[in-house]
């Protein structure tokens, strides 16, 4: 296990979880049916815009309780469990992007949860946002993508010639099913990405960690050249490094996660009073 890069242990650590966290730190969840897909969720705090939780491979709603409950002081959060964890579900076996943010749109619609958003993703889940972002931007107020990971990260790491811009076998292995399926379908994801409509002019925050010590010093610059690159999305952007902080920037640092999303929301608090 150690010789896996420290982006891919991490993802196994969100994998044990899925098999052994029967005692979830993110207590009462409820249950929500769409025409698309069954999902379970935690709906905490009030007022607008309301903030969407996407964890990343692996990780269910569970990931999100460092900052959950304080971002929940300031605004409605929702957080949830994609098809295929825990005991959400969708007869649609695909797991591609697409799929996962119209299942994601219909639950919302289902709850009477009103757009436009502040989307908040993790890792893969910070590309689904990306991608629901240019799918529905008319939903979008604005964007935190934490660790994201670029749809073109995979082409320029292998390009540079860096080791380990790929997945380990094991991983495929031990993942269940539905995570599994996720990760049959990354490379169709990032398509997606790549093809959808222009990213919204609305604000983005991406937050990044250099520390990507085994994977190499190539595989870093890749990384950090693609995070700088997310930045780039939208004129009203900013970028913050947590030189302090691994793969897991909401659990190494809290406060800072939990307070880029309250900025966020108060600005677009701000903006909507002018109008």
């Amino acid at each position: 296990m150690n010789l896996l890069p420290l982006f891919w242990r991490l993802s196994l650590l969100g994998i044990a979880t899925l098999f052994f966290g029967g005692c979830s730190t993110v207590s009462g969840a409820e249950r929500v049916s769409s025409e698309l897909a069954t999902h379970s969720y935690k709906l905490r705090g009030q007022g607008t815009p309301v903030v969407i939780l996407e964890a990343g491979l692996g990780d269910g709603k569970e990931s999100w309780a460092p900052i959950l409950k304080p971002i929940s002081r300031t605004a409605t959060v929702f957080a949830y469990d994609r098809a295929g964890y825990g005991s959400s579900k969708s007869t649609n076996q695909s797991r591609d992007g697409a799929t996962i943010v119209a299942e994601l749109r219909a639950t919302l619609r289902s709850m009477e949860l009103d757009p436009p958003f502040v989307l908040v993703g993790h890792s893969i889940g910070g590309t689904y946002m990306e991608l629901f972002a240019r799918t529905y931007p008319d939903d979008v107020a604005g964007v935190v993508l934490i660790e994201a990971r670029h749809a073109d990260f995979d082409r320029q790491c292998r390009a540079a010639g860096a080791r380990m811009c790929d997945p380990p076998a094991i991983l495929g292995a031990l993942l269940p099913r539905g995570p599994k399926r996720e990760l049959a379908g990354g490379d169709r994801t990032m398509q997606e990405v790549m093809t959808a409509g222009p990213f919204p002019n609305v604000p983005i925050t991406v937050l990044s960690s250099p520390n990507k010590f085994l994977e190499g010093k190539q595989f870093r610059e890749v990384w950090m050249d693609t995070q700088e690159s997310l930045a780039t999305l939208s004129s009203k952007s900013q970028h913050v490094i947590c030189d302090r902080c691994g793969h897991y920037i909401h659990r190494d640092n809290p406060e800072l996660v939990t307070s880029s999303v309250v900025e966020m929301v108060e600005l677009i608090r701000g903006e909507i009073a002018k109008q």
